[in-house]
């Protein structure tokens, strides 16, 4: 009996030629085994249905960064304005479907970008903390 390999790709900590190298061995033998398996044609059409991309409607990065860059702009001039005023500001100014829509628009920008940081303060602190590789 065969059993499944794990694939691990490598993280961005520790992502380096020979990293990319054994993942990509580990990848042709899996591959290997399921074309030997499946067939060529079923393996192929199983990659296609994973490279499709997703559906629907697609993010808007330009008006994204316009959109937070007013909110911004707003907060700093006032603390106290809501989403729902620069949303409605917003539309006035660049013609958008609907207050609602733009609110949350502005809900997910202003949320990505928090993940964003919130990335970026821990890969700071997982590079800043003392490492035991290599140590004795």
């Amino acid at each position: 009996m065969i059993y499944p390999r794990p694939f691990n790709p490598p993280t961005i900590i520790n992502d380096s030629p020979k990293a990319r190298a054994k993942a990509k061995q580990e990848a042709l033998v899996i591959l290997r085994e399921m074309v030997r398996y499946f067939g060529l044609k079923e393996v192929k059409e199983l990659l296609a249905d994973i490279a499709k991309t997703r559906k629907g409607n697609k993010a808007d990065k330009s008006l994204d960064v316009l959109l937070v860059a007013q909110y911004d702009a707003a907060m700093a001039k006032d603390s106290s304005v809501t989403r729902t005023e620069v949303a409605k500001d917003f539309c006035k100014d660049h013609r958008q479907q609907s207050v609602r829509a733009v609110e949350k628009r502005l809900t997910r920008a202003l949320q990505d970008r928090e993940r964003k940081a919130e990335r970026e303060r821990w890969l700071k602190a997982m590079l800043q903390r003392p490492s035991i590789v290599g140590t004795r």
